[in-house]
């Protein structure tokens, strides 16, 4: 008695407009991976199934629908009057943050003649898909009613340019084609993978200064005999943080660091200097060099940089160089930077070597990650 009510009450619904077409399917499995620059380089809106087939599964394969509701995996489905839409919530690899994207999908009822597959006929348009009505469509001549539901589903370009942050973000949807009466249901799942890139937002983070200018100061006290047999060496450490608008998740960066580069006659290779703001001369008595080390991320070590000199600094394996989570002034959320910590170390001087006054220099860092590969 309960299936002679429901078939009354949401079966069968007439329609004049027919299309003919070929059916393919079912493709219950699917991948697809986007590359791209945020906020507004998504391609083309995303097509993970157009009109697959899920086959004729049961007695009552018109009255079919698809599940398209998951909670306990984080996806979630609402529906309209032709369409239905999708929450499902993605991952980014690095980072565990969270984020909804919304996909939109629909049925449409066909008429299959698995002897004639060229010619499979559709009519009543777009539907939700949860809709579980079955068709019958043409006129008095050539009427036929539906027996199948092809699935259309894809991920709007609006919604991957949605991205709150750089990253590589991941997820798996699930629908399920189920049949009115009994067959084996139709399992689809469509792994995504949206890489999108903030190349814009790449920065060299100085957390001390949150976005200020920044300025270090060397802490030259001196040490010893006040007759001008008195010395001064330092070493100061400058925090920083490289962000690759990428959620660290570029596969390896290139750095260089130069001072403004005026001559040091004398000067060992590699040494960096800041000068006598009192005069314009580069002598020995005029500038006070300094080395410079950096920490490495990926290594976990600290590493001599040379003055004007450019290196590449490939990723650990398997992401397990050094992350941590910052929020910079350009960005609403928070994001991951490879810590790079400086040490600046100025080696012990004699004070009366050098001319008395106010010394000033400048650092330039260069920054510049390799998302190609990726």
């Amino acid at each position: 008695m309960k299936l002679k009510t429901f078939l009354l009450m949401c079966a069968l619904t007439a329609s004049s407009h027919v299309q003919s077409q070929t059916l393919v399917g079912p493709t219950p499995s699917v991948t697809t991976s986007q590359d791209y620059e945020l906020p507004s380089g998504a391609p083309a809106d995303d097509y993970l199934w157009t009109e697959d087939y899920p086959g004729q599964q049961g007695y009552g394969p018109s009255y079919g629908y698809y599940v398209c509701s998951y909670p306990n995996d984080g996806q979630t489905c609402t529906h309209q009057n032709s369409d239905s839409t999708i929450s499902l919530t993605l991952t980014e690899k690095r980072s565990g943050m969270k984020h909804q994207i919304k996909i939109q999908g629909y049925q449409e009822a066909f008429y299959n003649d698995p002897n004639n597959p060229d010619a499979a006929k559709s009519c009543a348009g777009k539907k939700p898909l949860n809709n579980q009505n079955s068709w019958a469509c043409g006129g008095s001549s050539s009427s036929f009613s539906t027996n199948t539901k092809a699935l259309t589903v894809w991920i709007p370009q609006s919604e991957m340019n949605n991205l709150p942050v750089g990253g590589v973000w991941e997820g798996k949807l699930k629908l399920k084609f189920t049949s009115y009466s009994g067959g084996t249901p139709v399992n689809y799942t469509a792994n995504i993978t949206l890489k999108g890139k903030t190349i814009g937002k790449q920065d060299i983070y100085f957390p001390e200064f949150n976005g200020a200018n920044t300025l270090v100061q060397l802490d030259l006290h001196p040490t010893g005999s006040v007759t001008g047999n008195s010395f001064v060496e330092d070493v100061t450490t400058l925090d920083m943080c490289l962000y690759d608008g990428f959620n660290s998740n570029s596969d390896s960066m290139r750095l260089s660091f130069k001072d403004e580069g005026r001559a040091g006659a004398g000067r060992k290779e590699g040494y960096f200097s800041i000068y006598n703001t009192a005069s314009a001369a580069t002598e020995d008595s005029e500038r006070i060099d300094y080395r410079l080390e950096m920490f490495d991320p990926h290594s976990k070590g600290w590493m001599s940089v040379k003055n004007n000199d450019a290196f590449t600094l490939s990723a650990g394996t398997n992401g397990q160089d050094q992350i941590r989570p910052v929020r910079l002034p350009s960005i609403n959320y928070p994001v991951l930077c490879a810590p790079a910590p400086l040490r600046l170390i100025v080696d012990k001087f004699r004070v009366a070597d050098k001319t008395a006054g106010y010394y000033k220099g400048i650092l330039t860092v260069e920054f510049s990650p390799s998302l190609n590969s990726l």
